[in-house]
């Protein structure tokens, strides 16, 4: 199991748990735990929004190594 990593400038680090192949809805760091993402959050790693013409918002693919940076440098723990 793993994760993939997101940053958006609305919503902070996103998160999304890769089981078995399969990934699971994505999550957001709330300052102090890890909780699941409006469907915003969906929109935004996917780049679609709620109809063919528009996107509520954007984040951008990070790797582990940023995540893990970011999360030292602002007090997050990636894997709880």
């Amino acid at each position: 199991m793993g994760f993939r990593y997101w940053f958006s400038e609305s919503r902070g680090l996103i998160r999304q748990r890769d089981e078995s192949g399969s990934f699971c809805y994505p999550e957001v760091w709330n300052g102090t735990s890890w909780v699941t993402g409006s469907p915003y959050v969906l929109d935004a790693i996917t780049g679609m929004g709620e109809d063919p013409w528009s996107c509520g918002a954007w984040a951008d693919r990070w790797s582990l190594a940023r995540a893990e940076r970011y999360a030292r440098e602002h007090g997050i723990v990636l894997d709880s």
